[in-house]
């Protein structure tokens, strides 16, 4: 893209147009966004490390009652859940097409001689397999799929699931996503950063569709030194609770909590997500 297509962009993109998702799976992309899954500043990418002992905990003795479990772990980073609750017991498996964070997950493993089973592969298209007493899907990556795909991954956790296992979702709130969706315009620059490794400038547009309840973000990198311009995009779905319960009710899945985070109450309470549990 040239600058030029800039300003003749299409004004109101349509939803998942213009990209599925940010390039989580572009190799030189993963390997910055590792960094910020392992940064203990903040908790853009992954949450800091004494919050995800505290949501392990709850996990174990909450969810799983102490008992030694299988667990699937849908969009695992960097196995940051799997590897904790493997040295609690339970046999783990995780799914996640970021090839820096599945690397890492499988090295700590491995160093760590822990017995995990990490795939690269994109949630939608790869296989579970089945006989797990809990699947999981956290820090709101629910929302970033299309309507039809999110219950194909709902169909294929529930397919997973023994009888009484339960799935878990930590999606975004409605207001957090209508909220990304009507944010202003913004660009900053930077020598080196998530999109580029080069110096450039990124320029952000956020869009809320009202009838289909989606949210819109388009980020323009500007070469600083050629003004080649790279377009990515993507959209997250608004759920109310509502829609959560109907989504989990067509999978299959019934005795369907909503909590206000995952170590149960609001002691690590973060107002852009919720905890929903469901049961097989």
């Amino acid at each position: 893209m040239k600058l030029r297509d800039i300003i003749e962009r299409v004004r109101m993109p349509t939803p998942w147009s213009e990209g599925e998702k940010i390039p989580w799976n572009e190799p030189g992309f993963s390997e910055r966004m590792l960094v910020h899954h392992l940064s203990q500043d903040h908790d853009h990418a992954s949450r800091r490390y004494q919050i995800i002992d505290r949501q392990v905990e709850w996990i174990h003795n909450h969810v799983l009652e102490g008992r030694l479990s299988r667990v699937i772990d849908l969009t695992c980073g960097p196995g940051f859940y799997t590897g904790r609750l493997t040295r609690l017991g339970h046999r783990c498996k995780g799914i996640d097409f970021g090839p820096a964070s599945i690397e890492y997950a499988k090295e700590r493993a491995k160093e760590n001689g822990l017995d995990i089973e990490y795939v690269l592969e994109d949630v939608r298209t790869a296989k579970y397999g089945s006989g797990y007493d809990l699947a999981m899907m956290i820090y709101g990556e629910f929302n970033v799929f299309k309507v039809e795909d999110i219950k194909l991954i709902l169909g294929k956790a529930y397919d997973s699931l023994s009888e009484g296992g339960v799935f878990i979702a930590e999606p975004n709130r409605f207001e957090l996503v209508r909220g990304e969706g009507e944010s202003p315009p913004l660009w900053y620059s930077s020598r080196s950063g998530l999109f580029s490794p080069r110096p450039h400038l990124c320029l952000v547009e956020n869009f809320w569709d009202e009838k289909d309840h989606v949210a819109t973000t388009r980020y323009f990198i500007v070469d600083s030194e050629t003004a080649e311009v790279t377009l990515h995009a993507s959209s997250m779905m608004a759920y109310t609770r509502e829609d959560y319960g109907r989504l989990l009710e067509g999978a299959g899945f019934r005795d369907i909590e909503f909590h206000e985070s995952l170590t149960g109450d609001s002691v690590e309470l973060n107002t852009n997500l919720e905890v929903i549990l469901a049961r097989k």
